[in-house]
């Protein structure tokens, strides 16, 4: 009879619960005294409403916007101590993003999983006609719009771009701009400064002048056609590209500028361990097999950690090896870091809008953001 139960707290649903469900029932067989209990709750504020009821949760599913103001209320526990005295993990294992998402002053809350970066995937065919070399990873804005340009042509867009204030962050740093300062403390000085006010008219010129991307609304909904010779999308499309387009496409990381950063953005989910959990060392074992596993895969598509990606055969790999590599220089967005920022997305998601549809000013815009923000 099992004598130790963990319950576990999980947003999953779909194939991401059917591959919890595996991994909990390989750790099962590795530990029979041991009983997972799954509840699911459906997202962040679902998971909080149990916590703060009480009921019961060892190994809590976190989206990264809330890994730092978790560890802050005390809900969940500080896991760096538990890494530093693994035997079997290292933080030098880690890739950069993948650690550092879902660190907060120093603490972790969680260990990753559902990581994902973006890319710019390419058409083949689409640079074979126009007589353009395929890119390499370390291109220049001013390379990527003329790229894009020469592919712009009737009834082909050169990029594929959605419009989301996340997705365009790291063109944003890559060009010296930023949201937050780097502790989440303000946005004033960094979301309405020059840099980052060039850098987002830079894409709406994308957009407005150079139409080298649809207007939102327009075009369609399928990335992968011969309406789009490139898109920008992120790294969890790698399975449908290399299923459903088999050497029609490549990958390649974002363009950037001597004088901003070489980073990127990450998404990721993790879990983390409750503060009420009355065997962490246990918990601990269980979420290594969830995220950081010795054997198998991880619940994630895009490895955290290095030894991993090699033992899966992704570390070289043409697209796989790509996206790692994106992951290693990633740093946090600054939905990780400010609340103020995610209370006020949807008013920034008008404003973006605008600026492509009708041409609002932008300089107006964010400096309005940092006096909402502060």
């Amino acid at each position: 009879m099992n004598n130790k139960v963990l319950t576990l707290i999980t947003q999953s649903n779909g194939k991401g619960l059917e591959a919890l469900l595996k991994k909990v029932e390989s750790f099962e067989a590795r530990m029979p005294n041991v009983e997972v209990r799954i509840d699911q709750a459906n997202g962040n504020f679902e998971v909080l409403t149990k916590m703060k009821r009480g009921e019961p949760g060892d190994l809590i599913h976190l989206s990264e916007s809330v890994f730092g103001p978790y560890l802050r209320q005390g809900l969940i526990i500080d896991l760096m101590p538990f890494l530093s005295q693994d035997p079997e993990l290292s933080a030098d294992d880690f890739y950069k993003g993948a650690l550092e998402g879902p660190t907060d002053q120093g603490k972790l809350a969680a260990l990753p999983i559902d990581i994902a970066v973006p890319l710019v995937y390419y058409r083949k065919k689409a640079f074979e006609e126009a007589g353009l070399p395929e890119p390499v990873s370390g291109w220049t804005f001013e390379q990527f719009q003329d790229t894009a340009l020469r592919l712009t042509k009737d009834k082909q867009y050169g990029i594929r771009l959605g419009v989301d204030i996340e997705w365009f962050e790291p063109f944003v740093k890559r060009s010296g701009g930023a949201y937050m300062s780097a502790d989440g403390s303000t946005a004033r000085g960094y979301i309405d400064s020059a840099a980052t006010a060039m850098a987002l008219q830079r894409i709406v010129d994308w957009y407005r002048v150079h139409r080298i991307a649809p207007y939102p609304g327009e075009g369609g909904d399928q990335a992968f056609t011969s309406e789009y010779a490139m898109v920008y999308d992120f790294s969890w499309w790698l399975p449908h590209v290399m299923n459903n387009h088999n050497e029609e496409y490549g990958v390649v990381g974002l363009p950037g500028a001597a004088t901003g950063d070489d980073t990127n953005m990450v998404y990721m989910g993790g879990y983390g361990i409750s503060s009420n959990c009355t065997d962490p060392e246990l918990a601990w074992q269980l979420l290594k097999e969830l995220s950081a596993p010795q054997t198998g895969s991880p619940l994630s598509l895009l490895p955290a950690t290095k030894s991993a990606a090699r033992r899966l055969g992704k570390a070289d790999h043409p697209y796989w090896s790509c996206a790692l590599a994106e992951l290693d220089k990633a740093s946090k967005s600054a939905f990780y870091v400010s609340q103020k920022w995610n209370a006020n997305r949807s008013i920034i998601k008008q404003d973006l809008m605008q600026w492509i549809q009708e041409g609002k000013d932008i300089k107006a815009s964010i400096d309005r953001w940092a006096e909402m923000i502060g």
